[in-house]
């Protein structure tokens, strides 16, 4: 009896505990995690894997005068970050290969900065400034390895009482470092035309009349795909443009791209399609005709590459004055998935616009150049709305998902 007792005692005194328990006690047990449950899920209850995954947005970045990097968001048409340059006017901007930098030529030319577009401000500042010499970056290249640069520069010496132009010059540049470790009349030979980095960013991949494989250390070529020698009996050579990849040159093995074939008989007739080229075998995988070529001066394609947009050449409305009245644009919207003309409309415009970017789901087609502003159509090429920029653009524009 006694031992029953007891424990009837200490189950009413356990209760009697659990009640006085004060009252944040009894909600961090019941709803909020502990601390060791805050570092694994998060602040707002959601992992970071998950944080990660959150989908990006799409924002266009302009050069906007006289010294600012702006960051426009494409959903509401508002600037919603202005980067600052810290040695003046921008001459030039850059992006970097991995689409996280951009390099700004500024200092009357002389300063090279790096504007990390995840930070939204300038982290590193580059001058290539010389004793007795004006020094005037005209160019950036970036290397494989991402360790270094090609930097051309323009070169004038100060003499007593006259200047003296001197012959262009080719920098090789240590980024970490920041020192110039060769000096050149041009470029190698091998990486002076058509030339870009790879998408694994370890080699260079040369678009001429052929593509080619260069080593990035000894510059020699390591393979060839060649596009100048026609395929059968009736082809024309194919050429390539490496300024479009339908993989957005994220395939190391391979691009998939347009190309354009002149008509071996019909000497003024270009037949165009898509083609894929094997970088690892060295040869084309394949290849889809669909007959006459696209207009692909200026091309914009959609976020899933199933649309593409551009605008007819001069005489057609491609946006030349003629007799002091403002040109006529042309608009032309096609299937990138057999090529076929879905849309084609001339409007009024203004002198010095051009086409430089569309939205991701193609709804939007953004005219600019001379001036400061951003002239918007929609996706059946009628006119919807003028954006007003604090400053004149350079007429380019950036797209980047961040």
């Amino acid at each position: 009896m006694r031992s029953i007792a007891l424990i009837i005692a200490v189950c009413v005194v356990g209760s009697l505990g659990w009640l006085a328990r004060p009252e944040s006690a009894v909600a961090q047990d019941s709803s909020g995690p502990t601390s060791t449950d805050q570092n694994s899920t998060g602040q707002n209850g959601a992992s970071p894997d998950a944080a990660a995954q959150e989908p990006k947005k799409t924002y266009f970045w302009l050069r906007v005068w006289p010294d600012f990097l702006v960051k426009y968001d494409v959903e509401t048409d508002r600037v919603v970050q202005k980067v600052k340059s810290k040695n003046g006017v921008s001459h030039g901007t850059t992006l970097s290969f991995d689409k996280k930098s951009f390099f700004m030529i500024t200092g009357k030319r002389g300063f090279v900065e790096v504007l990390d577009v995840t930070k939204g401000e300038i982290v590193e500042e580059h001058s290539f400034a010389e004793n007795g010499r004006i020094i005037r970056v005209s160019q950036i290249k970036e290397c494989p390895g991402f360790t270094h640069w090609y930097v051309k520069i323009d070169r004038v010496k100060q003499e007593l009482d006259h200047y003296v132009i001197e012959k262009p010059e080719w920098l090789y540049y240590n980024v970490a470092e920041k020192k110039i470790e060769k000096r050149m009349k041009d470029l190698p030979r091998a990486i002076r035309r058509g030339s870009r980095i790879s998408p694994c960013g370890k080699k260079w991949h040369i678009f001429s009349r052929d593509v080619s494989v260069v080593n990035a250390e000894t510059l020699e070529e390591e393979g060839k795909i060649e596009l100048s020698t026609p395929l059968y009996a009736g082809m024309g050579p194919i050429s390539v443009s490496s300024g479009m990849d339908f993989y957005d040159y994220k395939d190391p093995t391979a691009y998939r791209m347009l190309y354009t074939m002149r008509d071996p008989v019909r000497k003024n007739r270009s037949l165009g399609g898509v083609i894929e080229l094997d970088m690892e075998k060295f040869e084309i995988r394949n290849i889809e005709e669909w007959g006459a070529s696209l207009r692909t001066r200026g091309f914009r394609v959609t976020k899933d590459k199933s649309i593409g947009i551009t605008t007819g050449g001069f005489g057609r409305g491609g946006g030349r004055q003629s007799d002091g009245v403002d040109p006529k644009v042309t608009f032309l919207t096609y299937s990138l998935k057999d090529g076929k003309k879905l849309l084609e409309t001339t409007v009024d415009s203004r002198n010095g616009l051009r086409l430089a970017a569309i939205s991701p789901d193609g709804e939007k087609i953004y005219m600019t150049g001379r001036g400061h502003e951003l002239v918007v159509y929609d996706s059946q090429h009628r006119y919807m709305k003028t954006v007003e920029l604090d400053g004149e653009t350079d007429g380019s524009i950036y797209v980047l998902e961040q």
